[in-house]
């Protein structure tokens, strides 16, 4: 009776951690890296969204944007992370160039004069439909 009882007992914690794991929400993180001219590349880290769909529909709506507007780009990479990358939750930059708005990080990999007037001209782009946009300068 009492190893009917433990077999019953182990059974239900199997079958909760499994429900656990099954029902928990699973994040998406946004990821698309852009590469252009002369080296440069683009990385938007956006925020977390619930679904893989959301999270494809963001990387397109980032990628094509881009795309449209340099015909020389091309699309290097576009995915979307189960984590948060590093550089999402980062609000100073690290060793690149980055550009921090609402939801969003641009991560500038180029040359280093070459990402600082990227880094200011696109900011400036981007604080015209969302204010909190701002360059933030490597740290060296």
């Amino acid at each position: 009776m009492a190893r009917t009882a433990l077999l019953v007992a182990a059974a239900i914690v199997i079958v909760s951690v499994a429900l656990v794991m099954l029902l928990r929400p699973t994040a998406h993180y946004p990821v698309a890296r852009i590469a252009a001219p002369d080296g440069v590349a683009l990385s938007f880290l956006q925020e977390q969204v619930q679904s893989e769909a959301d999270c494809q529909a963001a990387n397109r709506r980032v990628t094509e944007a881009m795309l449209a507007n340099c015909k020389e780009c091309s699309l290097a990479e576009s995915r979307c992370a189960s984590e948060a990358p590093k550089e999402l939750a980062a609000s100073t930059a690290g060793a690149e160039d980055m550009i921090a708005a609402k939801g969003l990080r641009i991560v500038i990999a180029a040359p280093p004069e070459a990402a600082h007037a990227l880094c200011r001209t696109l900011a400036a782009g981007i604080a015209a439909t969302d204010a909190t946009a701002r360059c933030l300068p490597a740290a060296n």
